[in-house]
């Protein structure tokens, strides 16, 4: 069960989703993503799409929005509830209880793809750093712990930046030893996609692997060099050291995982220089098939797919292999502002958006 109030231009809306496929069809602006955001943030707290929660609050109906779930997890069905008030706290609860936001990654893990995905390749590296996160946070309580102490102490040796004259920072410690966990799982993440994501990009593409064709590869760019992993917390303190003066003078922090990067290539070309929209698509896809791949493989359960406009930019050819991707998984929500692939459809059930109504048919 989904119930949405007031939540962007959806008023109320009551979904009884099928355990299979969901699909929501509508025209542009009905809707369709903003449900698709409203699973999202239910189940982790915020949105995909990187909006604050004042941004989601319905016009004209009160200055709050309420998201309601139940849902079915390995150990039994959980229900779930996000509300937010403007000039209030956000609340969350677990089965009626107060919970925080990093106790819901360990509810309920969530693959998200659309268009705007292609940001992966095309946008700063933040956008990248953001990508490996969202997905470790899910797969480890202990990558989120340590993702949150270590911006906590990121932010406060900032700070101190601000006021020293090039003497040790008394938070590098703790920046080493939550940082490099984190750049160590980054690593053992990226190695795990790069293992899959090339196969699933040529099977999107014409529906079959082989070694003519162009290579989609990819590799982690860690802040801290390392040729093992346990170099990193040595080479993370020398080069501290190393840029202690020339952090004082900028007066931040440029030594750290926050400053991580991916490079992704096809045929030996950067990815966003390469060939057409549909294949920066076609990559994007891959890269998201084999994170639902990681999150499976540590959680032991497939991941919920969230699927907007994913068909819109493809020929026949490459929506046609993406459905016998998606066959995969168990449960999925899909936006199309065109006719839904018939695979799909037979699978689970159909719904209609018309400016902000939901409609079952």
């Amino acid at each position: 069960m989904l119930e949405v109030t007031n939540f962007r231009n959806i008023k109320t809306a009551l979904i009884r989703p099928d355990p299979g496929v969901n699909i929501f069809a509508g025209d542009n602006a009905a809707g369709k993503t903003n449900l698709l955001e409203a699973i999202f943030t239910l189940c982790l707290g915020r949105s995909q799409r990187g909006a604050r929660d004042a941004m989601m609050v319905g016009e004209g109906g009160g200055d709050f929005y309420r998201l309601e779930g139940v849902g079915q997890t390995s150990g039994g069905e959980v229900r779930l509830t996000c509300a937010f008030q403007k000039g209030g706290r956000k609340r969350i609860t677990i089965d009626g209880n107060a919970a925080r936001i990093s106790q819901l990654f360990q509810v309920f893990s969530l693959i998200s793809m659309a268009p705007e995905d292609a940001a992966i390749f095309s946008g700063p590296p933040s956008a990248r750093r953001h990508f490996m996160d969202l997905h470790l946070s899910q797969a480890s309580p202990g990558y989120l712990a340590d993702l949150t102490d270590y911006n906590k102490a990121l932010a406060q040796k900032n700070s101190f930046l601000k006021s020293c004259t090039g003497e040790a920072c008394p938070f590098d410690p703790l920046l080493v030893q939550h940082g490099s966990r984190i750049i160590a799982a980054r690593h053992s993440f990226i190695h795990f996609l790069h293992a899959l994501a090339p196969g699933y990009y040529h099977q999107i593409s014409d529906g079959e692997i082989s070694d003519d064709k162009p290579a989609f590869v990819f590799d982690y760019r860690p802040n801290i060099p390392f040729a093992g992993k346990d170099e990193i917390a040595v080479n993370f303190e020398k080069k501290l050291k190393q840029y202690r003066q020339k952090e004082a003078v900028l007066e931040t922090s440029i030594i750290g995982p926050h400053r991580d990067d991916i490079d992704f290539q096809i045929a030996g070309f950067p990815v966003r220089g390469y060939g057409s929209q549909g294949e920066l698509r076609s990559a994007a896809v891959a890269v998201m098939m084999a994170a639902a791949n990681f999150l499976e493989s540590r959680r032991g359960e497939k991941p919920i797919l969230l699927l907007d406009e994913v068909f819109s930019e493809f020929d026949n050819t490459r929506r046609e292999n993406m459905t016998v991707l998606f066959d995969h998984f168990e449960q999925i929500f899909l936006t199309t502002a065109a006719d839904p692939p018939k695979k799909l459809l037979d699978r689970g059930r159909l719904y209609h958006v018309r400016e902000g109504k939901v409609i079952e048919t």
